[in-house]
């Protein structure tokens, strides 16, 4: 099973929204999806100076 390709595919949110696209009955709000807060932390990690100036919080690993 191929899922067709289309421009509107890499303007989709999130991988869960996506799959809902190809998926008729699956319910996207029913599901938590974790890539955006995981580019947050990402992105924070990257670059503290700019997260300090913007005044955003900064995540806290396990050991904290």
């Amino acid at each position: 099973m191929t899922a067709e390709r289309n421009g509107h595919t890499r303007l989709m949110p999130s991988d869960i929204d996506t799959y809902a696209q190809y998926v008729g009955s699956m319910d996207p709000a029913r599901y938590y999806d974790c890539q955006a807060q995981q580019v947050r932390t990402a992105a924070l990690q990257r670059w503290p100076l700019l997260a300090a100036v913007l005044n955003l919080e900064t995540p806290r690993g396990p050991e904290d």
